[in-house]
């Protein structure tokens, strides 16, 4: 499995809000990850179409969480910047029942359970 730069991006992207109390702009979130600012927009339109962030207008607007960083899990900013990641389909089978499915299936639900027991605030420690 491979995460995409959209995942990436986005999870460090995020991080910047996770100590703020106050709104931050992508201009300065993009010249300190030294991101594209037009992708940091796309991105952060993803953020708030799955409510992880709220924007705030204005001289001093930008980006807060929606939530308290205890309670944003690393496994929803990645579902919203990726989509379903666990979608099992293997190769050659036109009905998966093969003995390999179950390698996979086990992996995805660690990593899924992996992702949830991790918040914003537990990376920043």
């Amino acid at each position: 499995m491979k995460f995409s730069t959209k995942a990436e991006y986005g999870l460090r992207a995020i991080m910047h809000l996770a100590d703020s109390k106050e709104p931050v702009s992508l201009a300065v979130i993009a010249n300190q990850e030294q991101l594209s600012l037009a992708y940091l927009e796309r991105i952060f339109a993803l953020l708030k179409k799955a409510n992880l962030v709220t924007s705030v207008k204005g001289v001093k607007g930008g980006y807060l969480l929606k939530n308290n960083a205890n309670k944003v899990r690393v496994s929803e900013v990645i579902r919203a910047l990726e989509g379903e990641l666990y979608k099992l389909e293997c190769s050659g089978c036109d009905v998966c029942g093969c003995k390999v499915h179950t390698v996979w299936t086990t992996l995805y639900k660690q990593i899924d359970k992996t992702l949830s027991s991790m918040t914003l605030k537990s990376l920043i420690k």
